[in-house]
């Protein structure tokens, strides 16, 4: 079983060695330490964790997104080798957009890597649809961005409190 939480500038550092273990795996041009220390003091940034309940210090997947009026945009999503194909993402990705919706976002973006078919399939199952490409985005090759959206209206995800709660 597993856990999700926020992590804050006043906890991050209890997960931040994991973090940036994790994104130099996942990652061709991975956030640095200085990046996620400078994130976690952005008023627009959020990022869950996804952490072992029988080992509370034990991450197994973050995610994080930047509010912007009304759209969360995702930054990264990253589940840990070992754990991957256990639905964590799912849950993850469940739990990110529900925060979004608790702060009052209607639209969530992504950019992903055409090639990432797991990551598509993923975003996919989640309510993502195509909206854009940025040509040549990702430096360490020069391939397509292609561009995701979700429309939070439209959809309700497993950690959601019922609408009069909210």
């Amino acid at each position: 079983m597993s856990v999700l939480l926020e992590l804050t500038a006043a906890n991050i550092e209890t997960y931040l060695d994991q973090i940036v273990a994790i994104e130099q795996e996942a990652f061709a041009e991975p956030w640095t330490r200085t990046d996620y220390l400078e994130d976690a003091e952005r008023t627009i940034a959020h990022l869950l964790a996804l952490v072992d309940e029988a080992q509370p210090e034990r991450l197994l997947a973050y995610a994080g997104f930047w509010r912007v009026l009304d759209v969360a945009d995702i930054n990264n999503v990253a589940v840990l080798a070992s754990c991957r194909g256990q639905g964590l993402g799912s849950v993850l990705m469940a739990g990110l957009l529900d925060l979004a919706r608790l702060l009052g976002c209607c639209r969530v973006v992504l950019d992903v890597r055409p090639s990432n078919v797991a990551a598509l399939a993923l975003y996919t199952k989640m309510g993502f649809a195509p909206c854009g490409r940025r040509p040549g985005y990702y430096q360490d090759n020069g391939e397509d961005a292609l561009v995701m959206e979700c429309l939070l209206a439209e959809r309700t995800y497993m950690m959601s409190k019922p609408r009069n709660e909210l």
